[in-house]
């Protein structure tokens, strides 16, 4: 009878990770571009520091994205935290096409740091000390 009344445990669904993963990375990375804009500003950097700071941006974006994915999946953290940076990466390369931004390697060198980025991100939230 005492197992009765127990609570179920609700079961979580596959894509909460990579929402809150990716919520969390675009609050990052939106965070991180407009510090980097005002330090550009303050300091009347040149143009070409923006791109090295979006850059920046993406990057960290899409590790915080990974991990916030790696602490709440608790499991496979390589293979969640590349996946949350595939997925980070596809909303801004549709981005990129439409605003005809795409000449160079950069597109590919921007997802490939967003694939590796978000994976050592996951493996950090993977390995993560629970919160008390």
């Amino acid at each position: 009878m005492r197992g009765v009344f127990m609570r179920k445990k609700k079961r979580q669904s596959r894509a909460t990770p990579f929402a809150a993963g990716m919520a969390a990375g675009y609050t990052a990375s939106l965070v991180f571009a407009a510090l980097a804009a005002g330090a550009i500003t303050i300091t009347d950097t040149a143009a070409t520091a923006s791109g090295i700071a979006a850059v920046l941006a993406v990057c960290a974006g899409s590790f915080v994205c990974g991990r916030t994915a790696g602490k709440i999946a608790g499991k496979n953290g390589l293979k969640t935290g590349a996946l949350c940076g595939v997925f980070f990466i596809i909303p801004l390369i549709i981005i990129s096409l439409i605003f005809g931004k795409t000449e160079g390697v950069m597109l590919f060198v921007k997802t490939a740091l967003c694939v590796a980025f978000g994976a050592a991100g996951g493996v950090f939230g993977v390995n993560a000390d629970p919160e008390k």
